[in-house]
């Protein structure tokens, strides 16, 4: 009996040691904000406001008020009904909906099209990456790790052509070997990642592998090469067509380039909105599956740092 309490302690110290303390997982957001005109704000405890630029993802606990002429949209991603915000309002968003603090809120009507279960599954898989190990909490190691993996197959266009992988580090340079052509990379010492511009390639399925080299030679090799889909024209005015359609909501055109296997396009999305919204992070779980599904390790690990630290924070 008691080897098996002791069992069970040193399994919990081991568990503690391996991961460091992640908030609990976060549910999907309850509804989203659209068509937004003028001064419309939200906020996280009521009392540090935000100004809402461009579509807003909207968690249990939000608030969100208007301004004298502003107003928005709000569509519950649960029931896909949607309701007009008018000046001069103030309504607070909980699990099971939207509650009109002060002003006024319409009548709900169906709005066509939701993602919400597309995005409630992606938000499910998408948190075990939130997790920060507590190796990666301490610091980076001295060592660096020259087995740089890729993903193993993704869509590329003539809009969105670049390969990536990670930097494994500043000294080592790359060789890509594309169908059998090699092309040799330089080191790059102060990029997070390395990526390469692939041109005047056929219609169809290529293979690639990303062999790493030292000023002696090859340090690695990947056991087996990865493949890309190089997408025609016709199949990417549609994809294009339907990027259109998605507006300013990067959450809806990154889920349309996923959907069409354009991993790299999609991360890019990510980076892009986050570099303008810093402040969004319970959106951020999607940027760190981007960067889980391309073997960005390094850069997952420093997003789900921020995303944890911030989840301590008041705002």
């Amino acid at each position: 009996m008691r080897l098996n309490i002791i069992g069970v302690v040193i399994l919990a110290m081991s568990v503690l040691l391996g991961f460091s303390s992640a908030a609990l997982a976060k549910e999907p957001p309850v509804a989203k904000l659209v068509q937004v005109n003028g001064n419309v704000e939200y906020s996280r405890n009521g009392t540090t406001w935000r100004l809402i630029r461009r579509t807003k993802y909207l968690f249990d606990g939000y608030q969100i008020r208007t301004g004298d002429n502003s107003t928005g949209k709000l569509i519950n991603q649960l029931t896909g009904m949607s309701q007009d915000l008018d000046a001069n309002s103030l309504i607070k968003v909980g699990e099971a909906g939207i509650e009109l603090i002060s002003g006024n809120l319409s009548e709900p009507k169906q709005e066509s099209g939701t993602i919400f279960e597309g995005l409630s599954n992606k938000f499910a898989k998408v948190q075990r990456y939130t997790t920060v190990r507590r190796s990666v909490v301490s610091g980076p190691s001295d060592s660096c790790d020259s087995k740089v993996r890729t993903i193993r197959s993704l869509s590329l266009s003539a809009s969105h052509p670049d390969l990536v992988w990670r930097n494994a580090c500043p000294e080592l340079s790359y060789k890509l070997i594309i169908d059998g052509q090699s092309v040799e990379i330089a080191a790059e010492s102060t990029s997070e990642m390395i990526r390469y511009k692939v041109s005047d390639v056929e219609e169809g399925e290529h293979s690639y592998r990303v062999e790493v080299l030292d000023k002696d030679g090859t340090v690695y090799i990947p056991r087996r090469d990865s493949a890309f889909t190089w997408v025609g024209q016709k199949e990417e005015m549609a994809i294009l067509s339907e990027l259109e359609k998605a507006g300013d909501d990067v959450f809806v055109a990154a889920d349309v380039l996923e959907a069409n296997n354009m991993t790299v396009a999609a991360m890019d999305a990510y980076r892009e909105y986050f570099r303008e919204n810093p402040d969004d992070n319970d959106m951020r779980p999607l940027l760190i599956g981007s960067y889980n599904d391309l073997k960005l390790s390094n850069l997952k690990d420093s997003e789900a740092r921020l995303y944890n630290a911030s989840l301590e924070e008041d705002f």
